[in-house]
């Protein structure tokens, strides 16, 4: 998340906005901010549970930095995403990785489910996969 946030630049037009049009950028998570940083978490995770797999940090730095400039084109700010990274829903990120983790049937501690999880999304060429090689 931290790479997000260092790779996003400070908007300047503010002629339009109002406290009003920048509350709602605080309301909650774009899904693809939360997207991307739930597959990096999930790739950084198999990759330590599995020996033969690491994360790709080039490729999740580009995915982090492109959402950045997604999100950036929609109106959000530095300071906007440093809110963001503060406000992480945190209950929603544990429930989604114990539901990948039990859905995959990870073993936490055996790394051959952990690789068998990560090769299977590196075969499907999903977000999570993308972020890992090996």
């Amino acid at each position: 998340m931290l790479v997000l946030v260092a790779g996003c630049q400070t908007t300047t037009n503010e002629t339009a906005e109002t406290a009003a049009s920048r509350s709602q950028f605080r309301t909650e998570i774009p899904e693809n901010l939360y997207d991307v940083a739930f597959a990096n978490a999930m790739a950084q995770q198999i990759a330590i549970g599995c020996p033969t797999l690491s994360v790709d940090r080039s490729r999740i730095a580009r995915s982090m930095k492109a959402t950045a400039d997604d999100l950036e084109a929609k109106g959000y700010r530095e300071s906007d995403f440093k809110y963001l990274e503060e406000n992480m829903p945190r209950k929603r990120i544990q429930d989604d990785a114990i539901r990948y983790i039990q859905e995959r049937g990870i073993v936490v501690g055996v790394p051959e489910t952990m690789c068998s999880a990560g090769r299977s999304e590196i075969a499907k060429s999903s977000t999570i996969g993308t972020f890992l090689k090996g």
